[in-house]
């Protein structure tokens, strides 16, 4: 097989010596460019990530069946408004969350690890739990067992997958205003509104549309899987 050329040895020294007789100051100038270009291209990125969209890794399994512990997350920013970019400002402001939605948040006991959860009610709404039933205003959402042993849990008219109930009694508390009730949908293992609290909405960072994938590994059954 033919070897490819090569340029001749007197070609690449000339190439050498144009680049050394190249001014300094010049060469700079290409490295200095080159550099504000990787730069502006991270800034664009995160400014992204910050007001747009990003992705979350999910280590606990509070909010299993519907995310499962490993799951990476896609969240919309933009889902309840536009924020200024690195600040909790609304540009402008489309309302929510709603109950049912699944909403990545800040902790609002001022930990520095983003949560998880599902709105189970927003301001001015009562809630509370009986024998391991959730009550809002007073009006039982019910949990259904479905033919094959899953648990579907009716949210007003929304309806998703529970893990399961925790028995034990709370409230009835009334959801202050600016700020909404938060229950992972694994509730015996879910540390959420009624142990930490309401959440202020301007700590809500977007809302989650679905399931990027799985662990490390890309299982094709939940690559993309959308969030009910």
């Amino acid at each position: 097989m033919p070897q490819p050329e090569r340029p001749p040895q007197d070609a690449r020294e000339s190439f050498t010596q144009a680049q050394e007789r190249e001014p300094v100051g010049r060469r700079v100038a290409k490295r200095l460019g080159t550099a504000l270009k990787i730069v502006a291209l991270i800034f664009v990125l995160t400014l992204a990530r910050s007001t747009l969209a990003d992705q979350y890794h999910v280590p606990t399994g509070s909010m299993w069946p519907t995310i499962e512990p490993g799951d990476r997350i896609f969240v919309a920013k933009v889902a309840y408004g536009l924020r200024i970019p690195f600040t909790d400002i609304y540009l402008f402001d489309r309302g929510g969350p709603a109950p049912g939605d699944v909403v990545v948040f800040g902790d609002p006991r001022g930990g520095p690890i983003p949560l998880v959860k599902r709105v189970v009610a927003t301001e001015g709404q009562t809630v509370s739990v009986r024998s391991g039933i959730l009550y809002i205003d007073g009006n039982v959402q019910p949990i259904e067992r479905l033919d094959d042993g899953r648990l579907l849990e009716h949210l007003g008219s929304h309806s998703h997958e529970s893990g399961g109930r925790d028995f034990e009694d709370y409230g009835p508390v009334v959801v202050p205003a600016g700020h909404m009730f938060v229950m992972g949908d694994n509730r015996p293992a879910s540390l959420d509104s009624r142990m930490m609290g309401t959440v202020p909405r301007e700590l809500v960072r977007g809302q989650v549309l679905g399931v990027l994938f799985r662990g490390e590994s890309l299982d094709f059954d939940r690559v993309f899987q959308s969030i009910e």
